[in-house]
């Protein structure tokens, strides 16, 4: 008997498509696009791209705000044997040159606010609504698609990090690590086509086109999709179409945990069943008071653009991981905890998290001394700082880079935003190292504090000075209205200092 053919990155969207050809897939802004008019104006894309010179090996650029056709141009790309390189459109000039001078495309797609920024470059530049338009109607029988066969191997996507401490690497994705990563949360999540997935990130990033979007194509579920991040537009959809799950970085939910309190509105959230926040830690009070606000336990978990996942909750099971943890090992992946000379540290101890996973990324794309340094004999780098429990939950310190070293003691700056985070008054808080003659750096808090309320810089320093060790306590407070975040809601240290 033949084996059946091993699963490709369209496999999964592709068996919906046949089994449900009318369960909703995308919904965004009114419409909605079934399973069916997904998998057919997919491949009349696809017809298109091939005229155009599309093929195996190729590259397709997509440079455009959120909306449904991301995910129509990039099942077309895959049937074509080429791979997606989804680009940040609120990038500078500059930036996108970068990256698409590295990924030398066979063809760009871009909407009408981005065409200037890419028609400089010497590659065919197309427009996004008028491919669709001309080339994606679901009305008959598509049309006949050069048979191509995809490969485990083949490079499906390749996503650039966001650049925030040097230039962008694209993290390079196979059709392999695309399914393996979604069956990974399939299980550990227990999404099914039932569910709703809300994904209000951008789809130029890992987080928006993988974990938000990807993984519910893959279960069958839908994508409720938002052009932009708004906590008002986040929450009036959930109550208005009844999501089930959401995941987001720290900073969404801190501004929807702050609208409520503010103006005191309420929102009925009862069909959520799972919130998860990723991308950096979220600070215990955020947690305890979301759920206070919302009725909804806030949960992390831990993945990279280069591995999803390799920490999580699991909805099987029926307790909660410890507060403050990011779960447990998921399946599939093996870490190690090493000191500063790559000994393995015991449970309790803090160490420098290495990952070996069949879901870990084959490298940087075009960029082998950047995959030499954060690969070596299969382990990658994370460049994170983690302990364990001794019943196997983990816990994120912070980036290796991510702490304050002042006069020889090394601060980590997730424990001083944990604690100046109890603060009633405040409503953010990033903790960087602020240069200093005699210290080398003394610790810095940025403040962004509730609508309507006050504090003082002394009042968080003494606060601090009465649960933080005297090195660990603020010498710089400084207040702002907001803290700046890259496209893919992180916030950026950098611009703090």
């Amino acid at each position: 008997m033949r084996s059946p053919d091993p699963l490709t990155a369209l496999s999964l969207i592709d068996a919906h498509a046949a089994l449900h050809p009318s369960h909703p897939a995308i919904l965004f802004e009114g419409s909605v696009i079934s399973y069916g008019q997904l998998h057919t104006q997919s491949v009349r894309l696809a017809v298109h791209l091939q005229s155009l010179g599309l093929g195996p090996g190729g590259r397709l650029c997509i440079i455009a705000a959120n909306c449904p056709s991301h995910y129509i141009v990039y099942l077309a790309t895959l049937r074509c044997g080429a791979a997606l390189f989804p680009i940040n459109f609120e990038l500078a000039d500059d930036e996108i040159g970068y990256i698409v001078d590295k990924s030398d495309p066979d063809l760009i797609v871009c909407d009408e606010l981005r065409h200037s920024k890419v028609s400089a470059h010497s590659k065919p530049c197309l427009l996004l609504q008028q491919l669709i338009d001309a080339h994606a109607a679901d009305d008959g029988a598509p049309p006949g698609l050069s048979d191509i066969k995809r490969s485990q191997d083949d490079l499906a996507l390749v996503v650039h990090t966001s650049g925030t401490t040097a230039r962008p690497k694209g993290v390079v994705a196979t059709d392999a690590m695309e399914i393996r990563s979604a069956q990974a949360l399939h299980r550990v999540w227990q999404v099914q086509p039932h569910d709703m997935s809300v994904c209000a990130l951008p789809l130029s990033y890992t987080f928006g086109m993988f974990s938000a979007s990807y993984v519910a194509l893959c279960a069958g579920a839908t994508v409720l999709l938002l052009p932009n991040f708004h906590p008002v537009r986040v929450l009036e959809a959930i109550q208005t179409h009844r999501a089930t799950y959401m995941v987001g970085v720290p900073t969404m939910y801190a501004m929807m945990l702050e609208h409520v309190q503010h103006t005191g509105l309420r929102y009925d959230l009862s069909s959520i069943r799972m919130m998860a926040a990723s991308g950096a830690p979220a600070a215990p009070r955020l947690k305890e008071d979301f759920e206070a606000a919302f009725g909804v336990e806030l949960r992390d978990y831990y993945a990279l653009s280069e591995c999803t996942p390799i920490f999580s909750f699991d909805l099987r099971e029926q307790t909660s991981p410890p507060p403050g943890s990011v779960g447990s090992l998921v399946s599939g992946a093996e870490v190690r905890l090493v000191d500063a000379v790559g000994n393995e540290v015991a449970p309790g101890d803090t160490g420098e998290l290495l990952v070996r996973s069949e879901r870990l990324t084959p490298g940087y794309y075009l960029d082998p001394a950047r995959t030499a340094e954060s690969i070596d004999a299969g382990w990658f780098k994370t460049r994170d700082l983690a302990w364990r429990d001794a019943q196997g939950h983990f816990f994120i310190v912070g980036r290796d880079r991510d702490q304050v070293i002042s006069g020889g003691h090394k601060i980590a700056s997730t424990e001083v935003e944990s604690v100046i985070a109890r603060i009633d008054d405040v409503a953010q808080v990033a903790v960087v190292g602020a240069p200093h003659p005699v210290m080398g750096e003394v610790v810095k808090a940025v403040v962004v504090l509730k609508r309507g309320r006050s504090c003082t810089a002394e009042a968080i320093v003494s606060h601090c000075a009465a649960q933080l060790a005297a090195y660990k306590v603020p010498k710089v407070v400084e207040f702002r209205t907001e803290l700046p975040v890259s496209p893919a809601g992180k916030i950026l240290k950098r611009q703090l200092i």
